[in-house]
């Protein structure tokens, strides 16, 4: 009988922890001879979301690896830039959420190339079945110590919008 009250207790909670079960990352690249898209589907971490507190939270990877823009040159010289190798994963961790009926305003801390940098995120969010957030942010590859990747000697540009989707329950 106990053990049923603490089960019935625990699903009254406010406070919730959110697997992810999909998840896609893009990130926009731009030269001179044109654009492309990379694209990773393997985003993992977690989390938290308190509906009667401000006390929400993120912490979030992406391995450099799992970008793909259907180029294997241009994926391999981003992993030789970004030095993958020694820096393997892109990570995020939530400083500030602040939801706005469904909009949320993200601020953090992205780890990148060894450089840890605050960032700001405007995104939607839905939160009818499970979590669903949806935003962008552009990162300026300088900030992070990455001398951006060259083709005929013609650097690609330094900023870089981020996309990223997660559904989470």
């Amino acid at each position: 009988m106990v053990l049923i009250l603490i089960v019935l207790f625990l699903s009254l909670t406010s406070a919730q922890n959110y697997e992810i079960k999909g998840a896609q990352v893009k990130y926009y690249g731009s030269h001179f001879f044109g654009d492309w898209i990379g694209v990773s589907n393997d985003l993992n971490g977690s989390i938290f979301y308190d509906k009667n507190n401000s006390n929400h939270k993120a912490e979030l990877q992406v391995a450099l690896r799992s970008l793909d823009s259907r180029n294997s040159n241009r994926d391999s010289n981003m992993l030789t830039s970004t030095e993958a190798l020694d820096f393997p994963e892109i990570k995020f961790k939530s400083i500030k959420i602040i939801m706005d009926g469904d909009s949320v305003k993200i601020e953090g801390e992205l780890s990148f190339h060894g450089v840890t940098n605050t960032i700001n995120s405007i995104a939607k969010i839905n939160m009818l079945d499970g979590l669903e957030v949806d935003g962008t942010f552009l990162i300026n590859l300088n900030d992070y110590n990455i001398d951006p990747p060259t083709l005929m000697f013609i650097g690609i540009d330094d900023i870089i919008k981020i996309e990223y989707f997660i559904s989470a329950n």
